[in-house]
């Protein structure tokens, strides 16, 4: 027991530790690309700063998301429509894919959010294990192909990657836990992921990043 606590205390320092690390940096990093210096310097700063924001909104949503699947499980057990219900909060989980993809504006920013998202949910001991890795690296690679695919200035490109952002982590769920579950109930599933992603992924990812000065 006193082992699991050990590394339980330990994959927290690690996290925190990181995102102290990427916000200090953040901060230093702006301020001296305010400051008149040199544009390889700047550069290297952006770069910097960008791989930071990364940094911290992967762990800041791994922290979000672990407590939020064990909230959709408690729903998935006892709801009216038990795998509807719990995807009505699907896009809380992508919003941090689509703010990355958006203060980022680079093809892959998502991809690499979702794939440390998922690392730190699994070590934090979520509800899905290690398919929380795939589920977030799916999500964020759907995040990238929807805004490659479409123009990424496009407001209706962002909205659409955070619903099928999404609605995609029910891919991975049918494929291993829901593949009895029936068609209709599904279907309803898909549809509550879908919106979700509109509203608290792709909606809020927007309004948020209209307010940081932190875009590149």
């Amino acid at each position: 027991m006193w082992l699991g606590g050990l590394g339980f205390g330990f994959w927290c320092g690690v996290v925190l530790g990181g995102v102290c690390f990427s916000v200090v940096t953040v901060i230093l990093g702006w301020k001296s690309a305010g400051a008149g210096l040199g544009k390889m310097k700047a550069e290297k700063g952006n770069r910097l700063r960008s791989f930071c924001i990364l940094i911290m909104l992967g762990a800041l949503g791994a922290v979000v998301s672990v407590p939020l699947g064990y909230a959709g499980s408690f729903l998935f057990a006892f709801g009216a429509f038990p795998l509807a219900v719990p995807q009505l909060m699907s896009g809380v989980h992508v919003f941090w894919l689509v703010l990355a993809s958006l203060l980022v504006p680079k093809t892959g920013s998502a991809a690499f959010t979702g794939g440390l998202k998922g690392l730190v949910e699994a070590a934090f001991f979520s509800h899905l294990g290690v398919f929380a890795i795939a589920i977030s690296l799916l999500e964020g690679v759907v995040v990238d192909l929807v805004l490659r695919l479409g123009k990424r200035e496009s407001r209706a490109a962002i909205y659409l990657s955070g619903g099928f952002s999404a609605a995609s982590n029910l891919l991975i769920l049918q494929l291993f836990f829901l593949s009895s579950a029936p068609i209709g109930v599904v279907a309803v599933a898909y549809v509550a992921a879908f919106f979700s992603g509109l509203l608290f992924g792709s909606y809020m990812a927007t309004r948020i990043s209209g307010v940081l000065p932190l875009s590149f």
